[in-house]
């Protein structure tokens, strides 16, 4: 994977950690802040500590997005609690095509799409364009840029390639809805239902006319790029209160086709021709830095970061308690 794709998105996730390592101090825990970087070394560290409860703050392993559910797995064979979704989730939202079936199954709308594994037949697309094509397994807006949307088939063929030589997976091809774009955060109640968040917006002020609106990667990390400045967050958003009720109802339905837990993200499309409301993407286990979209929903409902942390975190001794005999103790937590 080209390292620009890398660099920023790991970064964020390096200070997310040690910023969640700083509340749960303050809140009088005794945390250990570790990077899973090698499975064999992961295994030995938790045979050794045998933490009582982990903070999964992890979304890749050898710079893979795909192998992250491994990681989730690792702590489910150890029988050892962790925040966010269970290993299966991860896996059922990590692939976009699977993820897309799963809505369509749930009856939840969502852009048309096929899928080319690396070396396939690149076959004419049997939905119109535009057309957006990414990386089936990236999350963070990796792999995608301004030529990720195509408009005839040789540009398909062109962008898939790119797909399979730089990322090594798979290539999902998707209609692209031209409209405004929601994502709606998700938080768990204390039985565990969850809940959407106040509803955030991607405004588009000042984007360039000749380009078609989408949220890239630079969009979302590089803070210096007329795409950054141009892909502003507005939480909450200002839409139609039946539109904020359907948006909201959907992403439970489709965080709950994926089988997320404690929190995450719904990302959606609206056409403006005609007000379909699509669903794009499942997030679990999204960014929750204090300036990530999680926490600004989470601030626009009244909660403050720390409460947003000490809330997830909860969720999983909600579930761990539920069988004590597994856990004699929840005096020491790490991430």
């Amino acid at each position: 994977m080209p390292e620009d794709f890398v660099d920023s998105s790991e970064y964020e996730v390096v200070r997310q950690a040690k910023r969640i390592e700083e509340i749960l101090n303050e809140a009088g825990f005794d945390t250990v802040l570790y990077a899973a970087s090698d499975p064999v070394r992961l295994c030995g560290f938790l045979l050794q500590e045998r933490p009582d409860l982990i903070f999964n703050c992890c979304e890749t392993l050898g710079g893979k997005s795909k192998l992250e559910m491994n990681v989730a797995a690792l702590f489910e064979l150890l029988d050892i609690p962790f925040t966010g979704t269970s290993a299966l989730g991860i896996a059922l939202a990590n692939d976009k095509g699977i993820a897309k079936s799963l809505f369509r199954n749930q009856g939840v709308l969502t852009p048309s799409w096929q899928t080319f594994a690396p070396g396939s037949e690149i076959i004419p697309l049997e939905f119109s364009f535009p057309a957006i094509v990414k990386p089936i397994h990236e999350d963070a807006s990796i792999g995608i840029d301004l030529n990720s949307i195509v408009e005839d088939q040789s540009s398909v063929a062109e962008r898939v390639r790119f797909v399979w030589k730089e990322f090594g997976q798979a290539a999902l091809a998707e209609e692209f809805i031209d409209g405004k774009e929601f994502n709606v955060s998700l938080l768990a109640s204390p039985g565990g239902e969850l809940r959407a968040l106040p509803i955030s917006e991607i405004v588009f002020d000042g984007f360039p006319n000749d380009k078609y609106r989408i949220v890239t990667f630079a969009a979302k990390w590089m803070t210096d790029s007329p795409q950054f400045a141009t892909t502003v967050p507005r939480c909450p958003a200002d839409i139609p209160l039946e539109l904020e009720k359907t948006v909201q109802s959907l992403a439970v339905k489709a965080a709950e086709a994926v089988r997320m837990r404690d929190y995450g993200r719904i990302d959606f499309r609206v056409r403006a021709s005609s007000g379909e409301v699509f669903v794009t993407e499942a997030n679990p286990n999204p960014d929750i830095n204090e300036d990530a979209g999680l926490a600004r929903s989470a601030r626009a409902s009244g909660r403050t970061y720390a409460g947003l942390i000490c809330e997830i975190l909860d969720r999983t001794i909600d579930r761990s308690m539920k069988n004590p005999a597994e856990h004699e103790s929840q005096q020491r937590f790490q991430h």
